[in-house]
């Protein structure tokens, strides 16, 4: 089975092999109809380089990978709830199932560099709005991330809009903004837009993805990577979760005097309006 996650993950390419290995992971659906001369001409390297990359990625030639990505494509959501299902019922139960998520943890945190987190940290915390793009599954963590940051007195604005109603969001994202995004599985269109438009306008960018190789990783101003499991896996928000709690609550430790505050207002606006709105159990 062909990743494109961990294809390229690690290997250290030539300048024209890496070329192609970005090409590849943005226009995956595009290979099975292409021969050497139009990827050679398309990454604008000579065709004995393409022809060369082949073996540096494990295949025999380019007919070989046509082949591992039509396997790839039968990815299918499911398949990967099959996968889940099959981990589920191979007799270790529900505990080793959840325990099994650890290892997404473990990735994430091996990947994890605290220099790029405490960078991250900063542009947040200084930001003067937020502005966070979730597309599909994603939008959960679009959702927690404005729910605790605007308890710190974050201004927080959610795009929800995708296709030609992006537009509209970007109107209001403003120079000292900034735009996460959510990208996960492959770069759309949305994406390209929210990339290009941010280095246009001068705005910065946090990208949160589970891509090891890809263009975006280069278009965004800062990156964190967090593991979701293989290509073909039920994907697991486990760990993008515990990677939006430990930003969370970073960035409300460097706005530490206004979260405080803002929790004794929240407080006494429950007391006072209790008898109409009484807290739900």
């Amino acid at each position: 089975m062909l990743n494109m996650n961990t294809l390229f993950d690690g290997r250290k390419f030539s300048r024209g092999h890496q070329r192609i290995a970005d090409y590849i992971t943005k226009h995956i659906e595009d290979i099975p109809l292409m021969v050497e001369d139009d990827l050679a001409q398309a990454c604008q390297v000579s065709t004995s380089t393409v022809s060369r990359f082949w073996g540096e990625i494990g295949s025999r030639n380019l007919k070989d990978f046509k082949q591992k990505v039509r396997e790839e494509q039968l990815s299918s959501s499911a398949r990967k709830l099959h996968s889940a299902f099959d981990k589920l019922g191979e007799g270790q139960g529900a505990r080793a199932s959840v325990l099994g998520t650890a290892d997404y943890l473990r990735q994430t945190a091996d990947h994890l560099e605290e220099r790029d987190f405490e960078e991250a940290v900063e542009v947040l915390s200084s930001a003067d709005t937020l502005h966070l793009y979730g597309p599909g599954s994603a939008e959960c963590l679009a959702a927690l991330m404005d729910f605790r940051l605007t308890r710190f007195g974050v201004g927080v604005r959610r795009i929800s809009r995708g296709g030609h109603e992006l537009f509209e969001s970007l109107l209001q994202i403003g120079e000292k903004d900034v735009i996460v995004i959510f990208g996960f599985v492959s770069e759309s269109p949305e994406i390209a837009v929210l990339l290009d438009f941010a280095k246009e306008h001068g705005c910065r960018t946090l990208l949160i993805t589970d891509l090891a190789v890809s263009g975006m990783l280069e278009k965004a101003d800062h990156v964190l990577y967090t593991a979701r499991g293989q290509l073909w896996e039920f994907h697991s928000m486990v760990a993008p979760i515990a990677m939006i709690e430990t930003l969370i609550v970073a960035v409300g430790k460097r706005r530490e005097q206004q979260a405080y505050a803002n929790g004794d207002e929240l407080n006494r606006l429950r007391q006072h309006y209790r008898k109409w709105l009484p807290k739900q159990i």
